[in-house]
This record gives structure tokens, C-alpha cells and sequence, in this order.
């Protein structure tokens, strides 16, 4: 059964910004482009899931309003993007190099900003993808996640997580996905059991 991953439309922010549980505003003419991608392919009864931020809300918004047909879409909090505490809102340029050091050397356990953690979101993340992959068993249907590439780059990593590790800031997936982009991914049972140790 097939599993897709979205990332929300394009920001509208002037520079390279930090951001993760803020509210930002998105291209509309992209949110539209999207939206209208997505009610051409998605087959009928796709289970649509976004996070709660209002990027990835207004693209099922939109959709539904293009595809009635689909089944309403639903909002998990576990789909959002990290929460960067002090730093959010904040151009990179701006942050110290200390802070992002600090962060890189401890990539799995600092709390960047002083709010969640790499091993917050994967926690997160696993139990969300471990809920809807035993649902699918139960009743088969296409499921669409509208969320972050944060998120999308934490179920990278658990689909190919090193045996009884920690993810350092060299092993995390590097390929940030585009805005509006699509990945599909036929399996999300968890192919490593140690991951269920960690968390």
C-alpha cells in the first residue's frame, strides 16, 4: 500500500530563517500548484494526515475543496517539524557558531534552542509511523502525510537507522527535499529493532 510524504508549499521569508513550530506564511500561488498536483494523483479513500502548523494544513484545505471525494483529512501534532525554542525566527547568520557547534557535537541530545531534541522528534515520529503502518494492516488505504522536511529526513533515518546508535550530524539524510516535493515509500515497518529500545 502506498505511503507518501509531503512537504509543505514555499515560505515567504526574506532570508534563510530557523524556524520549526512558528507560523510562517507560504506561497499561494504554490499552495495552490500542490493542492492541484495532489488531487490529481491521490487515489480514492488516501487517509490525509498533516501536522498542525497552518503550512501544511492549507494544502489539505485546499484539496478537499478540489477532491471531496477523499476521506477528511486529520491533524497529528507528532507530523511537526521540531520546535527551535529561542532560536525560532531567528536568521542563521544571526545564531553563534557556538550554538550550532554545540548542537553538531551532540546531535541526537542537545536541545538547539532549548526546547526539543533530534531524539524528541524521532520518538515522536516512530510512534506516529508505528501507529498508522499497524492501521494499514488492519484496513489497507493510501495515506498521505502533509508535513516537514524535518520529519520527512526522521523517517529517512529510521528506515535505515544503524544497529543500537544514536544518529550523529553525519549520518542524518543530507537530501532536503523541496518544497511541495513528494517522496513514496512502499514499507515503513521498522526494519532495525533496536530502534524500539531507544525510545
Amino acid at each position: 500500500m502506498s505511503w507518501l510524504l509531503m512537504r509543505h508549499p514555499k515560505v515567504l521569508l526574506q532570508e534563510a530563517t530557523c524556524y520549526g513550530a512558528s507560523e510562517v506564511p507560504i506561497d499561494t500561488a504554490h499552495l495552490h500548484q500542490c493542492a492541484q498536483a495532489l488531487a490529481e494523483q491521490l487515489p480514492t479513500q488516501c487517509l490525509v494526515i498533516t501536522s498542525q502548523r497552518q503550512r501544511t494544513q492549507a494544502v489539505a484545505q485546499t484539496l478537499q475543496r478540489l477532491r471531496p471525494d477523499l476521506p477528511a483529512w486529520q491533524v497529528d501534532a507528532r507530523l511537526n517539524e521540531m520546535d527551535f525554542g529561542q532560536w525560532e525566527m531567528t536568521p542563521w547568520r544571526l545564531i553563534p557558531e557556538d550554538a550550532v557547534e554545540a548542537w553538531s557535537d551532540d546531535f541526537a541530545h542537545h536541545r538547539f534552542g532549548g526546547q526539543e531534541c533530534v531524539a524528541d522528534v524521532l520518538a515522536r515520529v516512530h510512534a506516529a509511523w508505528a501507529e498508522y503502518d499497524k492501521q494499514q494492516q488492519h484496513t489497507p488505504q493510501p495515506i498521505l502525510w502533509i508535513t516537514h522536511a524535518g520529519v520527512i529526513n526522521t523517517l529517512q533515518y529510521l528506515r535505515n537507522a544503524p544497529m543500537g546508535t544514536w544518529p550523529n550530524a553525519r549520518q542524518w539524510p543530507s537530501n532536503s527535499i523541496a518544497f511541495g516535493g513528494i517522496i513514496s515509500i512502499n514499507a515503513l515497518a521498522p526494519k532495525n529493532p533496536d530502534v524500539n529500545h531507544h525510545f
